[in-house]
Formats: C-alpha cells, sequence, structure tokens
C-alpha cells in the first residue's frame, strides 16, 4: 500500500463511504485509506488518527466538554454500545453514556479488529472484538 498523507478531509471521505452501514465497515473504510487505529478522548470528542506509516492526524474536540464518571461500570458500557449498535443513540449521546459508565478514552485499533475503552486507570478496560465485513 502506497503511503497516503492523513487529513480531515480524507477522514470525512472514508466514514461517508461507510455512512449507514455497521460499524465494522469504517472499520474497513479507514483502513482502506492506511489507518492503523484512533484514539478518542471522550470527555470532548479529541481524535488522534495513526497511519500504518506511524504519521498523527490529530482532530479538534467537536462537542463541549463533559467530566467522565470515576466509576467504573461494565454493564453500563456494554448496553451503551448495545445502543449504538441498534442506532437507538447518536454518537455524540453514546459518548456520553460510556462517559457517565467511567470510560475517560477509546482506542479503535484497526489492524487489530477491536476497540479497547478505558476508564480512569489501566485497571479498568473492555475490550470489543469487531466482525470483518
Amino acid at each position: 500500500m502506497e503511503n497516503i498523507t492523513l487529513s480531515e478531509e480524507l477522514i470525512e471521505i472514508a466514514k461517508k463511504r461507510a455512512d449507514g452501514q455497521p460499524y465494522p465497515y469504517l472499520f474497513k473504510s479507514l483502513k482502506a485509506i492506511g489507518v492503523d487505529n484512533y484514539f478518542v478522548k471522550v470527555s470532548n470528542h479529541k481524535r488522534t488518527y495513526t497511519s500504518t506509516s506511524g504519521e498523527k492526524l490529530i482532530m479538534a474536540p467537536d462537542m463541549p466538554e463533559f467530566e467522565p464518571a470515576e466509576t467504573f461500570e461494565l454493564e453500563a458500557v456494554k448496553a451503551a454500545i448495545s445502543k449504538l449498535q441498534e442506532g437507538t443513540i447518536d454518537y455524540h449521546t453514546f459518548l456520553h453514556e460510556i462517559g457517565d459508565a467511567g470510560i475517560h478514552t477509546y482506542v479503535a485499533d484497526i489492524t487489530g479488529m477491536k476497540v479497547i475503552y478505558q476508564g480512569p486507570n489501566s485497571e479498568y478496560e473492555y475490550e470489543e472484538i469487531i466482525p470483518e465485513v
């Protein structure tokens, strides 16, 4: 694969390709443009994308900042993920719900096909495997 320079425009194009489809299609679309992983700060939706060549693209927060809970509630995290997958909540509501359940950050590992939700410290996390499409 040739090295592609990451840009906000390129990320948005990848997202549009996956629009209206289940989350694994977003993984596939980002992988196609050379994204290895992305890191999300739940409190304000600041994202850092890393390409397979190690290049980083930081996208500015796009929602008002809030304070995630310090108590990790695994069942509430799983419930929020299910609601997002079912389409009963939007993405920003999802961020608030996982934040209220003690998630502070998450990493979408596109190469490893998983999302790792991280609580207030490293002993609290939940890993979700993303199926191939």
